[in-house]
């Protein structure tokens, strides 16, 4: 079997295109939080949610390559993106005069931290051939408190 980079996400490297098929599609969670992303980015303001998208689309298909077919150049990708995704929110939090952090989106964003800790390779949550992956849940994790950031317009505090 060919190296694969993703080796410390617990999910065990299949053979063929897809390694970690678990990991590889719930990275399209990123993908699909930068549709709420960018909508609060045209509201008065919220012109840094705009990156914030940009960085969640370009980390998602990243770490698709990461967990999937995971080369080198996926490798530099994916973290390139995630840099890219944690710069542009710090940007959009401090910049965006209506934002703050909601109790919501920090709480999810815990958790996702939390499993991701506790499920690397090795860890006590790591479960290399179950179908439930530590991993992939902190991506749906991580992806819904991108989504749930922003504030949004007339909605409830």
């Amino acid at each position: 079997m060919r190296d694969h980079v993703a080796v410390g996400d617990c999910e065990r490297i299949r053979p063929g295109w897809i390694g970690q098929p678990a990991n590889t599609l719930t990275s399209l969670a990123f993908v699909l939080a930068a549709r709420p992303l960018l909508r609060a980015s045209r509201r008065p303001g919220g012109g840094p949610w705009a990156g914030v998208a940009a960085a969640a689309a370009f980390e998602g298909l990243g770490s698709v390559g990461y967990h999937g077919p995971g080369g080198r150049l996926s490798k530099v990708v994916h973290d390139v993106g995630l840099v890219a995704l944690v710069a542009t929110t710090a940007t959009a939090l401090a910049r965006d005069p209506e934002a703050r952090l909601r109790p919501w989106a920090a709480g999810l964003g815990v958790a996702a931290v939390v499993l991701h800790g506790l499920s690397r390779t090795g860890g006590p949550l790591c479960s290399c051939d179950s179908r439930l992956q530590g991993h992939a849940v902190f991506h749906l994790l991580a992806a819904a408190a991108l989504a749930s950031a922003p504030p949004r317009p007339g909605a409830p505090e």
